[in-house]
Order: structure tokens, then C-alpha cells, then sequence
């Protein structure tokens, strides 16, 4: 296996990545590092790493699922229906009737809950022999 010496920077720019996504990658892969006089960090870089391409094609043909058709033609447009006034009025009378029946049934709720709390304020004995 033969490898390159590379900076920080060079390596960066090679591999078309931020400075700190190639020291993160050194470090990841364990890539041995050394130090020269000049306080640069040189990290010996695979071949296979620099010469394989780095960024893969946006247009994959297996990237679509095979039940999804691409062939929609353009002009084609949604049709939205439209309720009519009556059917409105109709949906607007039932959805009353729905809230008239809530109200009565919170109505039941309260005034059950507020016999319990009377029940419950009673004193021991009242509950008791009540």
C-alpha cells in the first residue's frame, strides 16, 4: 500500500472537504501523522483514498422506485371539486348537532362530578350512616 504526505489543507483540497472534516477523517481512519520542523502536520494518505472518486453522480437510475411512474405530463392539472351551497349547509347543520350533543354530554360530566365532590365533603360518618 503506498501512501502520499499530505497537509491538513492539501488533503482538504484534494478530497473536496473542510479543513476539519480531513482531520476528523485522520484521526477516524487512524492515518499515521508526523510533525516537521516547521510545525506542519503531514498525515501519509492511501493512494486508493486520493484516487477513487470522491463525489458520487445525482442522477442514479436505481434511485427511483420502480411502482412510481416519472412520465405525469406537465399540463396536467389536479381537478378540485367544490362543494355546492346545500351540501355546505348540510355539513354546517351536522357539525351543530355534534357540538349540541358535546355540550350536553360535558353538562352529564360536570354535574355528575360535582354530586362526587359533595359526596366526597361529607364527613366519615354522614358517608356511613348517611
Amino acid at each position: 500500500m503506498t501512501t502520499e504526505s499530505l497537509t491538513y489543507r492539501e488533503l482538504a483540497d484534494r478530497l473536496g472537504i473542510k479543513l476539519d472534516s480531513a482531520r476528523k477523517m485522520t484521526l477516524r481512519r487512524k492515518w499515521q501523522k508526523t510533525m516537521g520542523n516547521d510545525g506542519t502536520v503531514r498525515v501519509a494518505v492511501p493512494s486508493e483514498v486520493l484516487e477513487r472518486p470522491q463525489s458520487l453522480p445525482t442522477d442514479v437510475p436505481g434511485d427511483v422506485p420502480s411502482d412510481i411512474s416519472t412520465d405525469i405530463p406537465p399540463d396536467v392539472t389536479p381537478s378540485i371539486q367544490v362543494p355546492s351551497p346545500l351540501e355546505l349547509q348540510l355539513r354546517i347543520e351536522g357539525l351543530k348537532a355534534l357540538v349540541e350533543s358535546e355540550r350536553r354530554r360535558a353538562d352529564s360530566a360536570e354535574a355528575d362530578r360535582d354530586a362526587w365532590r359533595a359526596y366526597a365533603q361529607r364527613g366519615l360518618w354522614a358517608r356511613m350512616f348517611g
